[in-house]
């Protein structure tokens, strides 16, 4: 017969054995719900009219940070084609202050292949959603819905026929890839233009005597020079330095403005004549009167049109000119035959 207390002491042993595994495994299922098992939670509900995939204790995400899981989704009676999905989802309840009620839910996935779940973008209202309440749903972001998949497919058979295609070495591009003699040419070409590239850059040409010596830079550093020694030049000018000509060139544009000004009010004999119509008009008629007596004069008017335009009066002119050039020339020769004076004795 075993001992009894032997037995309360296994029985003991057996008890802490089990509470202890009791206690890890709930430790372990706090954890492994994020530490929100035993948080409170608000019921909330939406209506979708299509599922698209989305199953329950999917997660409910707020702009991207998950705060609660799917609970429900089943078919409603409604007659409104986008009521007939009614989905149920349990967020914590400290995050409602964070969901305004005008809030929209959507249906989402990571990528095309990947589990749907609820979105809710946040909206702008300064009041927040409450527990029981109903946000309403936007139409999905899911790409597959706006792709026609005929057409879908039909560039998928082009893509592949194009791969097909190459791989058989049609074409120029599939030349390239299959055969060695086009990678052939375009290694030549390359090695080709490395050889041009090296031989235009060597030491023996312009161009690499300019890299390879100091030539260039030499150069450069005249041109600097040359640069430096004009501006040194500009800045030991007088006019640079001294304000002098420089009050007095303003001086002068200040004169200039003042006359000028001066004209435009009329003032004086020149402002006058710009002003004044009287002084226009009397312009106008001396130079009207000039161009009628040049008029006359070529049309041979008076004495002196009848002089400008008779051959007999400048005849007779160049005569009286010869003679007086002879007299001249007479008189420079021996002045004492002009010069004849008679004295009387009184």
């Amino acid at each position: 017969m075993p001992d009894p207390r032997r037995l309360r002491l296994a029985k003991l042993r057996i008890a802490v054995v089990a509470v202890t595994a009791l206690s890890i495994l709930g430790v372990l299922a706090y954890l492994l719900s994020g530490g929100t098992w035993l948080r409170a939670k608000a019921p909330l509900t939406t209506h979708i009219p299509d599922s698209t995939g989305l199953e329950a204790d999917a997660d409910v995400l707020l702009n991207g940070v998950k705060i609660g899981k799917v609970t429900s989704v089943q078919l409603t009676s409604s007659l409104d084609p986008n009521r007939v999905i009614e989905v149920g989802f349990a967020v914590e309840e400290h995050y409602l202050r964070d969901i305004p009620d005008d809030s929209r839910v959507g249906i989402d996935s990571a990528n095309l292949l990947g589990d749907k779940y609820l979105d809710i973008t946040m909206g702008k209202s300064p009041e927040h959603v409450r527990a029981g309440s109903e946000l309403p749903f936007a139409a999905p972001s899911n790409v597959l819905q706006n792709i026609d998949l005929q057409q879908f497919d039909t560039q998928l058979r082009t893509i592949d026929q194009i791969i097909r295609d190459l791989q058989a070495g049609k074409g120029s591009l599939g030349q390239f890839v299959i055969n060695d003699d086009l990678y052939r040419q375009f290694l030549a070409g390359t090695i080709r233009i490395e050889k041009q590239m090296r031989a235009a850059v060597g030491s023996q040409t312009q161009l690499g005597q300019m890299l390879y010596s100091a030539k260039m830079y030499d150069d450069w550093v005249a041109s600097l020079k040359q640069l430096d020694g004009r501006i040194a030049q500009m800045q030991s000018n007088a006019f640079v330095h001294d304000p002098a000509q420089y009050d007095q060139i303003r001086d002068q544009l200040v004169k200039l403005r003042g006359a000028l000004a001066d004209l435009n009010a009329g003032k004086g004999a020149g402002g006058a004549f710009i002003v004044s119509d009287a002084a226009y008009t009397a312009w106008n008629k001396a130079l009207a009167s000039f161009i009628q007596t040049v008029d006359e004069l070529n049309s041979g008017q008076g004495a002196m049109g009848h002089m400008l335009l008779t051959a007999e009066t400048y005849e007779s002119i160049t005569g009286q000119l010869r003679q007086l050039q002879s007299t001249v020339k007479e008189f420079r020769e021996d002045p004492r035959k002009f010069l004849r004076i008679k004295f009387k004795l009184f």
